[in-house]
């Protein structure tokens, strides 16, 4: 049986074959349509209610209210009729704890209710709702037999003991110095980019020579995540077709996939490389909320989010003995992934990666970054650069599942989207800015 990701903002509408169609959603709300007499089916994975009038290029499928419409149609000129069509509705989890005050972080509920009212309006029976909460799902339409499933995205990890250690200090010490170092060309393109000073050709030259560095710069150069267009076969080429800056970013990102390359999947990664696919797409994001807001450094945002999560390279190792505990905290209870950390092990991530970066001797900014991103009230650098990989990584955790274990703590979140001169009336706006290419990778691998 082929298993086939239908990433945020799109649609597939198959006949009968033996063939599962998967979402995997937070934040964000599925949406599945059978014509069983018809031998029809097909899932829709919904980002938002309605489009927020942002400049980002339209797409119908993103919204509920423009892309639903267009799913029922695509089904009725593959031959459904709309009286036979039974639906179920998945997703749509909480951004984080919602107070008669806080109902504009409802986005799931606001997008799950849109899609009700439409499959009303057209007559069509919802036979399964399963949406709200804190959880992560995977809703699953089997097409051979045109059923739908929804089930905990985290289940199978979150079987057995919840007894756990905690960690000793001189246990964290030795993981520390344990940690490879990292490599010389990538600190070279931090101090550069922090500087503004360096020679194009000295820099491309060092990424040549770097033989496994340049492989995983050329394979990340022709990945959907950056969708260059035309494939790309050299550094040199790169550097034609990208410029200079994505080329430094690929080489960082290449950096930490190699880094990241210790951890194993039932720790923090739900699947093959999942920290590091989460580390990317923050990544990503907070170049788009940095260029977007007019604060900080594109590039710097970039480093500090493909950064972010290095704290996870040490405690990897510790939590997968720990797992059952650490997810049914955070998927069943909705705990914040940090004060379970804190409570178990003595010390979080952020903390624990902000000793890592300066044992790499970071610039302050970044190790600030690494230190303060689930709370960017205790930065004591650079504030709106700690706010936009906050931001980045809590879209990233609520609209792009399946990758990781995380749950950023959405409280205090005005204020701190007031750090860099939003308001709440924007975080619609700031989901819908999420780049497109982190959805249409297919990168999720069970």
């Amino acid at each position: 049986m082929n298993n086939r990701i239908i990433p945020s903002g799109s649609f597939a509408v198959k006949r009968r074959k033996k063939e599962i169609l998967e979402a995997y959603l937070g934040t964000c709300v599925g949406v599945t349509l059978v014509d069983r007499e018809a031998e029809l089916g097909g899932l829709l994975h919904i980002l938002l209610p309605e489009p927020t009038g942002t400049d980002v290029p339209f797409s119908p499928a993103v919204y509920a209210t423009t892309g639903l419409p267009q799913f029922i149609d695509r089904l009725r000129e593959a031959g459904a009729r709309r009286s036979r069509l039974r639906g179920c509705i998945g997703g749509g989890g909480l951004v984080g704890e919602v107070r008669d005050q806080d109902l504009w972080l409802d986005i799931g509920g606001r997008t799950a209710e849109t899609v009700e009212d439409i499959l009303r309006d057209q007559g069509i029976v919802v036979d399964q709702v399963e949406t709200g909460g804190y959880f992560s799902c995977k809703m699953s339409l089997n097409l051979d037999n045109l059923t739908t499933s929804i089930e905990p995205l985290t289940g199978r990890y979150a079987e057995g003991s919840t007894e756990t250690k905690r960690l000793r200090k001189e246990e964290l010490v030795c993981a520390i110095q344990e940690v490879r170092p990292i490599p010389q060309i990538a600190l070279k393109i931090i101090r550069m980019l922090k500087e503004g000073d360096y020679e194009m050709d000295d820099v491309a030259m060092e990424i040549r020579q770097d033989q496994v560095i340049s492989a995983k710069v050329l394979k990340l150069a022709n990945s959907a995540f950056v969708g260059a267009g035309s494939p790309i076969d050299s550094i040199d080429r790169a550097l034609i077709v990208l410029g200079e800056k994505k080329l430094f970013q690929l080489v960082l990102s290449a950096t930490v996939e190699m880094l990241f390359a210790t951890t194993r999947t039932g720790g923090y990664s739900l699947c093959k490389g999942g920290i590091f696919h989460h580390a990317l797409a923050t990544a990503m994001t907070a170049h788009e909320i940095s260029v977007f807001t007019g604060r900080s450094q594109p590039d710097i945002a970039y480093t500090a989010g493909i950064l972010h999560d290095i704290g996870k390279i040490i405690l990897d190792q510790y939590l997968i003995t720990n797992a059952p505990f650490f997810y049914r905290s955070i998927q069943s209870e909705g705990a914040d992934l940090c004060s379970v950390e804190r409570e178990k092990f003595g010390i979080d991530h952020p903390e624990i990666g902000a000793m890592l970066a300066e044992k790499w001797d970071l610039p302050e900014l970044l190790v600030d970054a690494i230190g303060s991103h689930h709370k960017p009230e205790t930065s004591a650098v650079d504030r709106e650069l700690v706010t936009i990989v906050y931001l980045a990584d809590l879209l990233v955790a609520r609209f792009r599942v399946g990758y990781q274990l995380d749950r950023p703590n959405a409280e205090l979140l005005e204020d701190r989207l007031a750090n860099i001169g939003l308001k709440k009336e924007h975080f619609p706006i700031m989901i819908d800015r999420i780049p497109r290419s982190v959805f249409e990778s297919s990168l999720l691998v069970t």
